[in-house]
């Protein structure tokens, strides 16, 4: 067995740790490091002095490359007093081992202060992932770090070297200061970051000339070159870029001053090549890109910008040519404008997948659908049934907001499924309506006055989809205005599976015009997709590997506040529970200026018509489910405000 030891101190950032094959050991030390005694964006702010939590003291953490089938185990040890963590494998579909997806009140309990933990997993499916912490707001704390799985099989794409981007933004107050906001009412938004990072370096806002044609941190660090990252190539070698979005609230768009790319893969799965000079990714996304090193050697400026929020921070790095002096480029690539409306869907429109026969679950797109839910993320108000006064915002899917459960989900579904046999109610759950719970015009504004569809929260629970094994689903993702009227993008990530983007457009979704425009031949493949402002998205897998899957935006602060549900797949099939998911009562529970249009609760006058169908499923039967599934009503189960706050406490999907 090939082992690797990471030291808790004296580690390089980024660090690659590369597996010997076959079985692999990595150990992760999680621990605090004070934020300017680090440093990553060179602020020297009294203000924005905190604590980082960190695996091996790197921000970004260790990259870890491993072989398609290989066995991992990584040993992670909590060295932090008085966080309770779980680390995801972001990609990683777990096949056979649900308990080490790493989320916090699904898959396991927390792990506490001083306490050890012990993955082991089959690295799968091969491609570009990474892995970060998934409990309340821990990843922009910086728990991240790529993972990348090479492939048994030659890809069908040549290279010289490999290179890597990843992208962060970072905020000069911790993930908990932020919680307490977003847990409060009035509603506190966390605000746009002070800086992006690549390769966790950068520069903050707060410098003179941040965002100006002069990069660079100018009124508190003179050597500016030396603060951002710096990817050395040769002239006439292709290299491929592996591309990384772990932040917690930023799509950003990529480009690379001077040079066109290739985009080849997404998220393990090869594309049919496209050429383009910048690239959206949302947060949970990973690319790989070809670049060539074909124009004349010096220096040339790489460069992150927000999409979708109007945020005056950008994040730089600098690609040098070998045998050139690094020099800061003055010259800057252009991106799209941040509210650019047809970037984004007209780049995702080029996102097909190459030879998809090659994939293990093609057959589902020529496959009847066995089951089909519509899907509204909604904003809406916790409202105080003694008082009749909103005491709560939370982000909704069709009208109820997911919370955790004190124990995690899988432990009761198994229970449940095993004694009980599957399908079957799980007890103290909701399962999602496969339709919304009212019919109108989801892209419409919300009215206040009435107290409009979605305005109102039906309930907060924990919520869930169940499957038997072998189900061919379909997921229609419909977007819908936040209460100020502003529309979000949303991107979603499922766990344990990947998915066929088979169909996106504008407007309210409605399945007797958009079905028979689905692409059926040869849609992305991915486990994360951009559900942009307005629009619907429709995603159809197989429900082919049993366990408790989240299925969540992956905007951190729109995940905590309810934007997800639990994909339960015959968890009859599963193990039984190990030690770490039968009882959280010996893992400590963690605790927990807004100028943002997007999340903001102000208040939309005006609503539009109805116009969604009575069944936007679009087949025979929308309730249809395995045999003997029910659908709790909205008032069931749900918690008081106390339990609420208890089990968020230590709640993420990330």
């Amino acid at each position: 067995m090939g082992k690797i030891l990471l030291l808790a101190v004296g580690a390089l950032l980024g660090a690659s740790l590369r597996g010997a094959g076959g079985q692999t050991t990595f150990e992760f030390t999680m621990g605090p490091v004070l934020e300017n005694a680090f440093s990553p964006d060179c602020s020297d702010l009294v203000a924005a002095r905190r604590y980082l939590y960190l695996v091996n003291d790197e921000m970004q953490g260790p990259t870890v490359e491993v072989n398609e089938g290989d066995t991992v185990t990584i040993r992670v040890t909590n060295n932090q007093p008085n966080q309770a963590v779980t680390l995801h494998w972001h990609g990683i579909h777990q096949m056979g081992t649900p308990y080490s997806d790493g989320v916090a009140y699904v898959t396991q309990c927390p792990l506490g202060a001083f306490q050890e933990q012990e993955f082991e997993f089959v690295a799968y499916p091969p491609g570009t992932h990474f892995w970060h912490a998934h409990n309340s707001m821990q990843m922009a704390d910086g728990l991240a770090g790529l993972f990348i799985v090479h492939p048994k099989d030659p890809e069908p794409f040549t290279y010289d070297e490999e290179r890597l981007l990843f992208l962060q933004d970072f905020y000069h107050v911790s993930g908990d200061v932020q919680r307490v906001g977003l847990d409060s009412f009035p509603f506190v938004w966390v605000g746009n970051p002070h800086s992006m990072l690549i390769n966790g370096k950068g520069v903050t806002s707060t410098c003179e000339g941040a965002d100006s044609d002069t990069p660079g941190c100018l009124d508190t660090c003179s050597d500016t070159l030396s603060l951002l990252e710096q990817i050395q190539v040769e002239e006439g070698k292709t290299y491929r870029i592996r591309i990384v979005n772990s932040a917690s609230l930023i799509m950003f768009n990529v480009a690379i001053q001077g040079h066109n790319f290739t985009v080849v893969e997404a998220e393990g799965t090869h594309l049919e090549p496209f050429e383009t000079d910048n690239l959206d990714i949302s947060p949970g996304q990973r690319y790989s890109i070809l670049l060539t090193a074909d124009q004349p050697a010096g220096s040339y400026l790489i460069e992150t910008t927000a999409r979708e929020r109007n945020v005056d921070a950008v994040g730089r790095a600098v690609l040098v040519y070998s045998g050139t002096d690094p020099e800061l480029p003055t010259e800057r690539p252009d991106h799209p404008e941040w509210n650019d409306a047809e970037a984004g869907p007209e780049l995702e429109a080029k996102l097909k997948t190459l030879d998809p026969e090659n994939y293990a679950t093609a057959s589902v797109l020529q496959a009847e659908v066995d089951r089909r839910f519509v899907m509204v993320g909604t904003q809406a108000e916790v409202v105080d049934e003694s008082s009749g006064e909103a005491v709560l915002l939370r982000w909704a899917v069709n009208n109820i907001s997911n919370i955790p459960e004190p124990e995690p989900l899988i432990g009761k579904a198994y229970e449940d499924a095993t004694t009980l046999g599957w399908p079957t109610d799980l007890h103290g759950t909701t399962e999602l309506s496969a339709v919304p719970p009212v019919a109108w015009n989801y892209t419409g504004l919300v009215d206040a006055s009435e107290g409009g569809p979605g305005r109102v929260l039906g309930s907060q629970e924990p919520l869930i989809l169940r499957f038997e094994e072998g189900e061919v689903v379909e997921l229609v993702l419909q977007n819908a205005r936040a209460l100020n009227g502003v529309a979000e993008f949303h991107p979603w990530h499922l766990h344990g599976h990947s998915f066929w983007v088979v169909g996106h457009g504008q407007g309210t979704y409605d399945p007797e015009v958009d079905v028979p425009n689905y692409n059926l031949v040869n849609p992305v493949r991915r486990d994360t997709v951009t559900l942009w402002p307005l629009e619907w998205v429709a995603l159809r897998f197989e429900a082919n590997n049993p366990g408790v899957w989240e299925f969540h935006c992956h905007l951190l602060s729109h995940a905590v506040m309810g934007m997800g549900l639990s994909v339960v797949v015959q968890p009859d099939a599963v193990d039984a529970p190990p030690e770490s998911v039968t009882s959280c009562m010996d893992h400590s529970l963690q605790s927990v200026d807004s100028d943002d249009e997007g999340d903001s609760p102000t208040v939309a006058p005006s609503v539009g018509e109805p116009t969604a169908s009575p069944n936007p499923t679009g087949l025979s039967d929308p309730t249809a489910g395995p045999t003997g599934s029910t659908s709790f009503g909205a008032n069931d189960a749900a918690p008081g405000m106390m339990g609420l706050g208890l089990a968020a406490l230590g709640w993420l999907l990330a």
